[in-house]
């Protein structure tokens, strides 16, 4: 085994080699992140039927994409984590592109999207156990997304509302066993699904791998605030990633909540944005509304300077830092 690939395989497993942060141009230390924005689509196609490897005019894309992706590194973003999983339009070789063209350091990511009722899981995930899909994943991280060499900087899944069907519970317990294998971080599009998010939780410790390993994916739709509060003081990743014009109020009630619990440190924030719909049909959702909108009414609302770089700049570098993170 190539040194460099034993020191990925093993930054979660104990050695003594620092966590690194694996963007599609290799690992960086995680204090080089800068401001981050921990849950976006550069492109993707979802909403187009299920396809793997997508296909996209690629002229058209980087034509659309390099320039407000490098518009929005003006406004101080240093890195985008990017949840275009596959089957719904992830393209290793693209997001490497763009980041070699913008300086933007991007993140990737294995996995499958069980929401949407399914649409995009394919067909072996059904077929096959939990281990031969957390193997698969798994070659993803040792040796790179198809024949790109590109590895994936975290695990992406998502689940539909109510309880976690058959599917679902089989995509989340082979997440928690390739971050044992990996430490790469599990981020579920979950919403507004407290009794999701407990069943999760409840799979992660039979699992032997903590709370702190799991990102609640747009928890600022849950109503509940009771199971914020639980999940947050479980040790998970609060995600506020829908931050748009329309939604501030909101997400600054959810921030507001979050700072009086005393968890901050797990809070992190972003907008769900998509550079590239459709692949090209629909209009951009941008993803600048933290900068020109939130960031000025979080210090309107007295939240310090400390704390907003917590949640922009050093929660998500935590997060996103591939290391173990075994149950209690």
């Amino acid at each position: 085994m190539k040194r460099r690939t034993f020191l990925i395989s093993t930054l979660a497993l104990g050695s003594s080699t620092p966590p690194a942060v694996m963007t599609v141009r290799g690992p960086v230390a995680p204090g080089s992140l800068g401001l981050t924005l921990g849950h976006e689509h550069l492109f993707s196609n979802f909403g187009e039927d299920p396809a793997e490897p997508p296909s996209y005019d690629a002229q058209a894309l980087l034509a659309d994409v390099v320039p407000y992706a490098a518009s929005v590194k003006k406004l101080g973003c240093g890195s985008i984590v990017d949840a275009t999983t596959a089957y719904f339009g992830r393209d290793a070789l693209l997001l490497r592109t763009i980041s070699e063209k913008t300086g933007l350091h991007i993140l990737t990511n294995t996995g499958y999207y069980g929401a949407a009722k399914d649409r995009y899981v394919p067909k072996h995930a059904f077929e096959e156990s939990v281990d031969e899909l957390a193997a698969r994943w798994l070659r993803e991280w040792t040796s790179g997304i198809g024949d790109t060499g590109i590895k994936p900087g975290f695990i992406k899944l998502g689940v539909d509302p109510g309880a976690l069907s058959a599917i679902d519970r089989k995509l989340v317990t082979a997440g928690a066993r390739v971050h044992k294998r990996s430490g790469l971080t599990i981020a579920v599009h979950t919403g507004d699904n407290p009794v999701a998010v407990r069943e999760q939780l409840a799979i992660l410790k039979a699992e032997g791998v903590a709370p702190e390993a799991w990102i609640w994916i747009h928890a600022h739709n849950c109503r509940d605030l009771a199971a914020l509060e639980f999940a947050a003081g479980q040790g998970a990743w609060i995600s506020l990633d829908g931050l748009a014009v329309d939604t501030l109020d909101r997400h600054l009630e959810c921030a507001r909540m979050l700072k009086r619990l005393g968890r901050l440190r797990q809070t992190l924030l972003s907008h769900d944005g998509d550079g590239f719909r459709r692949g090209g049909k629909l209009p951009r959702r941008e993803y600048t509304a933290l900068f020109s909108d939130f960031l000025p009414m979080l210090r309107k609302h007295d939240f310090t300077e400390d704390e907003i770089r917590g949640m922009t700049v050093d929660n998500p570098a935590r997060a996103y830092a591939a290391r173990l993170r075994p149950a209690a």
